[in-house]
């Protein structure tokens, strides 16, 4: 337990002498513009004696001088760094020039350690030889300084010099605290580079959430529809059906082929690989015929309903998520329903709806949820579409993708 607050004892002193250290860095720089105003009172009280243009040219050069520092980008950076080293500030370090806003405010700061580091100077400098004094005085040590600076208390003198002594570290810390507090809002990212940041932040999540789902999509169906296939090339084998061995190993090396190029697409976003022709465009949601093979390579028959027409003005980001959509959902009914697959659309109130339509498979189980039916709606959600997924009270279930009108216009 000792060790334990010795070791507290010593880390509060650290945390003291950092912040100690970073107030007389302040006070030094402060002393510097003490003196220079003190030259510059001097310059007008001589007036009379000293020629008025040269007490505007050394005006004119000071002035702008002292001024500069606190707007110039290296001694922000050095104000960072020192806040971060001395005073435990957790600040990002800087990677961009500065603007004005964060010029200006790490002026506001420059001038607060300015002051508070000024401060902590005159009372390291009066406190020290003060209560120096009023032990010199009780231990009897009569100096000139001593009588100057301090009266005689006796014996009184030792207790409170050490008190004065004592109090030094906590101004320092307080002092320290009170930099702390400005230096995030001041040294700190604006408000604006924040929300900047945040939006970057949340593109990416947003792009690494769609490769996730693409991968799943593309690998996943393929896996699935594979295994079906394999299981018809298995079954004929069986009944010694050539003809159907060799078109569900033609329908395995087709849909191998899609997801290679779908994984060739999810690996080159995931390298910032923009060459040309490194990649295919994904199907957009007129590519109706992809929807047929989709639903062909799961052993369903794919019926369409709806007006073509209806589907172009999309943005083509909206478009090519919607088939997407549209795709995993025409897969799940062909894994777990029965039967052709029914496929409507139609423009609704200016809202572009889309219905995928299945009869549900004697024990087949109806409303599970996996990462499948969550990825859907995080991607219908993104692109600012609704999904809804569900039975539809007639032995069947129904995958519901509905568009609003901004983005059937293309005002993404």
């Amino acid at each position: 337990m000792a060790d334990v607050r010795s070791r507290s004892l010593l880390g509060w002193f650290g945390r003291a002498v950092r912040a100690g250290i970073h107030l007389v860095l302040g006070g030094v720089i402060a002393a510097g513009y003490a003196v220079l105003v003190s030259g510059i009172v001097q310059l007008v009280q001589a007036a009379p004696a000293m020629p008025i243009a040269l007490s505007l040219v050394i005006a004119v050069i000071a002035v702008p001088i002292a001024l500069a520092p606190p707007l110039v980008a290296p001694v922000r950076d050095v104000g960072i760094a020192a806040a971060r080293i001395l005073l435990d500030v957790d600040l990002p370090i800087p990677t961009a020039s500065p603007t004005w806003d964060d010029r200006l405010r790490s002026a506001g700061y420059f001038v607060a350690h300015l002051l508070i580091g000024g401060a902590a100077v005159v009372a390291l400098l009066f406190g020290v030889p003060f209560a120096v004094g009023l032990i010199g005085w009780a231990l009897g040590v009569r100096a000139d300084a001593f009588q100057i600076s301090t009266p005689d208390l006796g014996w009184w003198g030792i207790p409170v010099g050490a008190l004065v002594l004592a109090m030094l570290p906590p101004l320092a810390l307080l002092g320290g605290a009170v930099l702390r507090s400005l230096a995030v809002p001041l040294l700190g990212p604006s408000t604006t580079a924040c929300e900047e940041e945040e939006r970057r932040r949340r593109v990416v999540l947003a792009e690494r959430n769609r490769i996730a789902r693409d991968l799943h999509d593309g690998v996943g169906h393929a896996l699935a529809v594979t295994t079906m296939q394999a299981s018809v090339a298995e079954a004929a084998l069986s009944t010694g059906d050539d003809a159907a061995v060799r078109a569900a190993l033609t329908e395995i090396a087709r849909v191998g082929r899609g997801a290679m190029a779908d994984l060739d697409r999810s690996l080159a976003v995931l390298r910032e690989d923009d060459r040309p022709g490194t990649t295919t465009p994904a199907p957009a949601l007129t590519d109706l015929e992809a929807l047929r093979e989709r639903a062909a390579s799961v052993g369903r028959e794919l019926r369409l309903d709806g007006d073509v027409r209806d589907l172009d003005g999309l943005d083509p980001l909206v478009s090519r998520e919607a088939h997407r959509l549209l795709t995993e959902a025409v897969v799940n009914a062909g894994r777990h329903g029965s039967g052709p697959i029914e496929l409507h659309w139609a423009r609704r109130d200016d809202r572009l709806v889309v219905d995928v339509r299945n009869r549900v498979r004697p024990g087949a189980r109806v409303g599970r949820t996996g990462r499948g039916l969550v990825g859907m709606r995080e991607r219908a959600t993104l692109i600012g579409a609704d999904l809804t997924p569900g039975p539809d009270g007639e032995g069947g279930w129904t995958v519901r993708l509905t568009i609003p009108g901004d983005l059937t216009r293309g005002e993404t």
